[in-house]
């Protein structure tokens, strides 16, 4: 399930890090814990496993702003208000996180401080097994994960089998068991790729959470294979580190 999130900053020319992705995540875990602080430290903790990889089946998008403007390493709101969105598969996940807002005033991210204007969940997809995604968080995978320096992909890269094991152990993780079909093929929209090249832009981000450095890729892209993979990517997230603020994307309609 996925809610959309409405805030608006209690002071005027509200300043927030560029880098903010590590303050949402906390803002994420401080209003489960509002709810339940033992599933808060669960999945912080513990997370969902599987494989011998942990997961937490959450990720959520960039904030959408009404108008702001870059100054310095800051992101200066000339207008109040922003928007979130927080998405998991998990139904303790979504309630807690749910019954958290009513229980808190005010929702702080980097040491800003916002009110709640509102919190609407929002209709999901008609998912099939084929289905055109765009990203509202940067999509990342890297090879080398564990070492000092991994390697990051590119839309260059064939993301097909990373994606499709990825989703495999998340599947695993949540449900116990594997997927009937894990089919899944992944394409990156090589028109708009081609279009931001043209354009001197590079449809990429290079966000730096705690000292390390990750890059995603906003570009549109495809999915193609198992109906339950693709749910599952929608609600958990594509690729790593969702938790972080990384994989969540948008079905594009009439696609």
């Amino acid at each position: 399930m996925r809610v959309k999130l409405t805030l608006r900053a209690l002071r005027r020319a509200t300043l927030l890090p560029l880098n903010y992705q590590y303050a949402v995540a906390s803002l994420i875990y401080t209003t489960l814990g509002s709810a339940s602080t033992d599933f808060a430290a669960m999945l912080h903790d513990d997370g969902f496993r599987a494989d011998g990889r942990k997961f937490k089946l959450f990720t959520f998008s960039r904030l959408a702003t009404e108008r702001a403007r870059v100054t310095g390493d800051q992101m200066l709101l000339e207008e109040p208000t922003v928007s979130l969105q927080v998405s998991s598969p998990v139904k303790d996940f979504v309630e807690h996180f749910v019954a958290g807002l009513f229980q808190s005033e005010t929702f702080a991210i980097a040491g800003a401080h916002f009110n709640l204007e509102q919190a609407e969940t929002l209709p999901a997809p008609t998912f099939t097994n084929r289905m055109s995604f765009r990203a509202l968080s940067p999509v990342t995978e890297s090879i080398g994960e564990g070492q000092k320096h991994p390697r990051f992909l590119s839309p260059d890269d064939d993301w097909s089998e990373i994606i499709r094991r990825n989703l495999i152990r998340k599947y695993h993780a949540l449900n116990g068991h594997e997927s009937v079909d894990t089919r899944l093929i992944w394409t990156w929209d090589q028109a708009y790729l081609a279009e931001a090249a043209r354009r001197g832009r590079r449809p990429s981000v290079l966000i730096d959470i705690r000292d390390t450095k990750i890059r995603g890729w906003l570009a549109p892209f495809t999915v193609e294979g198992s109906q339950e993979l693709i749910e599952l990517g929608y609600e958990a997230g594509f690729g790593s580190r969702n938790s972080m603020g990384f994989g969540m994307a948008e079905a594009r309609e009439g696609r």
